[in-house]
């Protein structure tokens, strides 16, 4: 579950993965220097006789092999039957809580123009014919890109994220998500479109196609690797560009190259420790 904050005078900013915000502990529970300087303030102020309890000793950490990501998928391998509409559906008219909703539409090609999607919540990955072709993002009020569209019918996708909902104020009932208003392509409506919920709480279908894997377009990529210890450990995602990553179907978090976070925490289990499935949405 994400969430935001929101108000008149400042843009919408979704919240990060990381729950310390510069908390006395960080996300392992383990004491930072910030806990250290409450500690040796609170000791000072202790009744006469009176000892705080120790500190349990620092999580041990451990460092995992490379994993190999073989196995991939695209938008088309994990959608679901979608449902049709002339303008686009929110996430709240197709029972959709959270993760992505896919919308697709078919366009006369040979033109070039500003595509504009109306009331954008939140990031939306914009493909022509399968590929990426630019991205918006509700953040910066960036709700329109330029398009070149080839000669021919033209496939038209618009991925879009739920960053988080907006969790206090006066928006808290104002809080659809997805394309909210219309789509626009030379200042004329698109209308004619598949509505494809992503949940992402459970994916299948993964192949081994190598000339899948480095595609623009966003996708699916799932790997496998074992361990012979058990510790906690932090997966690098810097040179990810966005997305989220599962382990063993465990959503970690989402990661992004604007930062700030650039890492996600993950505490091992015992029953897990022979093998784990690594998946992550590439999205951006």
């Amino acid at each position: 579950m994400n969430g935001a904050n929101y108000n008149d005078s400042s843009s919408f900013e979704p919240q990060i993965s990381s729950y310390d915000y510069d908390a006395p502990l960080d996300e392992a529970g383990n004491p930072t220097p910030k806990f250290w300087a409450f500690r040796n303030v609170i000791e000072k102020h202790l009744p006469s006789g009176t000892k705080l309890p120790a500190v349990p000793p620092v999580k041990p950490t451990i460092a995992i092999p490379q994993i190999e990501l073989k196995n991939v998928a695209d938008l088309d391998d994990i959608k679901p039957e979608g449902k049709s509409s002339q303008n686009p559906l929110t996430f709240e008219d197709m029972k959709l809580d959270y993760g992505f909703m896919l919308y697709r539409t078919t366009v006369a090609g040979g033109r070039s123009g500003i595509l504009k999607v109306k009331s954008l919540r939140d990031f939306a990955v914009v493909m022509i014919n399968g590929k990426t072709v630019g991205s918006l993002d509700r953040r910066t009020g960036l709700d329109s890109i330029n398009v070149n569209l080839p000669n021919g019918n033209v496939t038209l996708d618009i991925l879009v994220e739920n960053l988080g909902r907006i969790n206090f104020g006066k928006y808290l009932l104002q809080n659809e998500k997805g394309i909210v208003g219309k789509v626009y392509f030379q200042d004329n409506e698109v209308t004619g479109w598949q509505n494809f919920p992503l949940p992402l709480k459970k994916v299948g279908n993964y192949a081994t196609r190598p000339g899948l894997f480095n595609s623009n377009a966003p996708i699916m990529k799932k790997g496998i690797f074992s361990l012979n210890s058990l510790g906690d450990t932090y997966l690098d995602m810097t040179d990810w560009g966005k997305g989220t990553v599962w382990i063993n179907g465990h959503n970690l978090g989402r990661y992004w190259r604007t930062g700030p976070q650039q890492t996600l925490y993950q505490q091992p289990k015992a029953s897990c420790l022979n093998h784990r499935d690594v998946e992550s949405i590439k999205a951006g």
